[in-house]
């Protein structure tokens, strides 16, 4: 992840006016126009660990989309996106946020959830190291009974037309039970290590590189000519960028309004969050 932002969040604790609301001069806003509208949100949004890294999350949800169609009329676009559940956090550099209230939403809150200034990058992937992938991603999920103390950073988050069920009370490398990207139905009984058979996949740079324990699924992924790797051209290609500008396209109003799909990951077996009252 990137550091300038990690610099300036350890200023900001620094500061004996951490915790502000209000942006102040160690607390600067991340982007021009802090207070600009940039969509709205159907719904509360909860902002806590156990939202963004056990289950599923409306916000990480837009990322993983805004990820997957960062290259959308290219010659190679992506047919997946995906988000590790630790890049959302509540945690900004004024203010700490548990959940966001359903309405507008500003661009510098987004940014301050989005913390990290990613690249994002587009890459080939076999069948095997797609299956690998979904399974590193729910490895350390609680059973169902169990508090959910420590959830893990890992978790994906996955975008529209990805359906995965996982079933937390498997053994080993085998809690993925379905998994359906872009209407293809993935073969998890014997994943296919063919490099014709690939799955498009768009994501933070710190996954590529290794972060949340993925190097062993993507290797040396990144830097390979022959699995395309592509970095998102606009807006600089980072993931709030492409994330508020997604934000801006297809949610502008409280009409059409950003809602959790929980149909993306099914979950069997397996500790949920409890739920606001009345959500």
């Amino acid at each position: 992840m990137r550091p300038t932002r990690l610099l300036l969040t350890a200023i900001a604790l620094a500061s004996p006016l951490a915790g502000c609301i209000s942006y102040n001069d160690s607390c600067q806003p991340l982007v021009a126009d802090p207070e600009a509208v940039v969509g709205y949100l159907g719904e509360d949004v909860q902002l806590d660990k156990a939202f963004t890294r056990h289950d599923n999350n409306a916000l990480g949800q837009l990322v993983a989309d805004a990820f997957m169609h960062a290259e959308d009329g290219s010659a190679r676009p992506a047919d997946m996106g995906i988000v590790n559940g630790g890049s959302l956090r509540a945690e900004g550099l004024c203010y700490t946020r548990m959940s966001l209230k359903k309405g507008p939403l500003t661009d510098g809150v987004l940014h301050e959830i989005i913390l990290f200034e990613n690249l994002v990058v587009t890459v080939d992937l076999t069948e095997r190291e797609l299956v690998d992938m979904m399974e590193a991603s729910v490895a350390s999920l609680y059973l169902e009974g169990q508090a959910i103390t420590s959830p893990s950073g890992a978790f994906l988050q996955v975008s529209e037309g990805t359906k995965v069920t996982v079933n937390c009370g498997a053994e080993g490398r085998s809690r993925i039970t379905s998994l359906v990207v872009g209407g293809r139905t993935v073969n998890l009984a014997s994943p296919s290590t063919d490099p014709s058979i690939r799955y498009r996949v768009a994501m933070p740079s710190f996954l590529l590189e290794g972060g949340d324990g993925y190097g062993s699924v993507f290797g040396n992924a990144g830097q390979n000519p022959d699995r395309n790797p592509v970095q998102a051209r606009k807006l600089g290609g980072t993931d709030a960028n492409i994330a508020s500008a997604y934000m801006r396209e297809k949610y502008p109003s409280p009409v059409q309004a950003l809602t959790e799909d929980a149909s993306r990951v099914t979950f069997v077996n397996c500790a949920l969050p409890a739920r606001p009252a009345g959500r």
